[in-house]
């Protein structure tokens, strides 16, 4: 697949992120108490990749002000004027990225529109075409809970005793700022400013988390974030307990995260019946399972447009496996992927795909679909090598032939409690006999079912006799990771 990769690369301009990496600068001081991590599954579009700036890993750019301008404050506002439920109050843009456009990255203070909501700190990416306009690309809560291994968490949405908790006010005032100043007597070779007051931890005094722009002190400093932890003690005494380094790079886990409460339920109202009909049961992260994941003329249309001009590989539709509503929709669609030279072998690949509500589609990113089955690291891929004698090869066709379903039926015969509606026949292994994967879709026979996809691994001996190998749950929506 890396060639397959190689030559998309060439073709596409995908915009690369990863996740944000930390480390611990300085040590020791009073113990700080942690708590339960908060998982977040953000969510967001690829952009055409560009080349990294010089010494800025994933090509973001810290700003030199980070201070919200009225251009700044448009382009956020543009990008966020769908969204409803929660109100995001942007506090400083902390850097861009120069894609075909350009991203940025928003710190924020978003509050869900109920009484009394306590408000939190998000960071909020969106990209900016060449052409004015500006959509939002991912939401993710601001980490700031530091762990003993040198990395940040999310605070707790509940007030636990002990636990971090955001700051209602980012401002950092001359209280605070005098405080930073006499933790950090005695550091020499940056310099820190203050950003923002993110979080706070009552202990027996306070703990703090300050966001800071941390610049060394050498000829053409490349400048970063940090987040600073102080400690001030219960008879006013200051003193710091650790910098984390905090890199902007958009996570790769998810979309747009459901921190953007009621976006879901306004974006319903505008779809049609039979889109409401069609992607009915919403599965975690917000993608939904397509109730028939047959390719209609519709989502043909969606596909061709958003690979229009990609040349070097023939992507064949076989499936749409599920939606996911964000501003507009995210698609992924089962493809069968050849390399244009003769002889080549077909790989099953993932592709998202981003349709705008402007009726534009554009690639996310792409995924090798997973099918070797591994005891400790779940599924993954095949690789060139599995072409082997006795290695797992992708099928030459998707089709689910009468032979192939009824070896299905007859390895299910005994299961009770779940439909099976199998998608495509993606990979063989022959072994004394023939070992398939199936992936399947799956639903329980329950009130309001949910369905799901599963990749079935079926046994077919010389004998005819066919045995249900296992079942590995498939949940496509992980996949979606941008720069993939």
């Amino acid at each position: 697949m890396k060639k397959l990769i190689a030559i998309l690369l060439c073709t596409l301009m995908l915009t690369s992120t990863v996740a944000c990496i930390v480390k611990v600068e300085t040590t020791e001081s009073p113990e700080i108490e942690e708590q339960p991590e908060t998982n977040v599954q953000p969510e967001a579009d690829a952009q055409p990749e560009t080349e990294p700036l010089p010494g800025n890993p994933g090509g973001w750019t810290i700003a030199d002000d980070p201070a919200m301008t009225d251009e700044l404050r448009a382009i956020f506002e543009k990008a966020l004027k769908e969204l409803v439920g929660v109100n995001y109050v942007p506090v400083a843009c902390l850097g861009t990225q120069v894609v075909a456009g350009t991203n940025y990255c928003f710190l924020t203070q978003g509050t869900v529109v109920y009484p009394d909501a306590v408000p939190q700190f998000k960071l909020v990416y969106v990209y900016a075409d060449l052409e004015g306009n500006a959509q939002l690309l991912n939401i993710v809560d601001m980490p700031v809970v530091p762990n003993e291994d040198g990395t940040v968490s999310v605070p707790s949405t509940e007030a636990l005793m002990g636990g971090w908790t955001y700051e209602s006010d980012p401002a950092v005032s001359d209280e605070l700022k005098a405080e930073l100043d006499k933790a950090l007597e005695g550091l020499a070779g940056a310099d820190y400013l203050p950003i923002a007051n993110l979080a706070s931890q009552v202990v027996n005094g306070t703990n703090r988390c300050i966001l800071c722009k941390v610049t060394p002190v050498v000829p053409n400093p490349v400048s970063h974030y940090g987040l600073v932890y102080c400690y001030v003690s219960a008879d006013g005494n200051e003193s710091l307990t650790s910098v984390i380094d905090f890199d902007l790079d958009m996570p790769e886990e998810g979309l747009i995260t459901d921190a953007i409460d009621g976006q879901a339920d306004a974006e319903a109202d505008t779809e049609t019946e039979t889109d409401e009909e069609n992607y009915p049961d919403v599965l975690a992260g917000g993608w939904a399972a397509a109730e028939d994941p047959a390719m209609t003329d519709e989502l043909r249309a969606i596909f061709d447009k958003a690979l229009d001009g990609l040349v070097g590989v023939d992507y064949e539709p076989i499936a749409c496996l599920g939606t996911q509503i964000v501003a507009g929709r995210n698609y992924c669609f089962l493809t069968k992927a050849t390399v244009v030279y003769p002889d080549a072998k077909p790989k099953y690949t993932l592709i998202y795909v981003y349709a705008d509500l402007s009726g534009n589609a554009t690639i996310m990113n792409f995924a090798d679909m997973p099918v070797i089955p591994n005891e400790f690291d779940g599924i993954e891929p095949i690789t060139e090598e599995e072409t082997l004698d006795g290695g797992w090869t992708y099928a030459e066709s998707p089709e689910i032939t009468d032979e192939i379903k009824a070896n299905l039926e007859k390895a299910i015969a005994a299961l009770v409690g779940a439909d099976y509606e199998p998608v495509a026949n993606i990979a063989t292994q022959v072994v004394a006999g023939t070992n398939r994967c199936l992936l399947c879709k799956i639903t329980p026979v329950v009130p309001n079912p949910v369905p799901h996809y599963a990749l079935v691994y079926l046994y077919e001996a010389l004998d005819g006799t066919v045995e249900l190998l296992e079942t590995v749950d498939f949940d496509f929506g992980a996949l979606c990771t941008y720069g993939a």
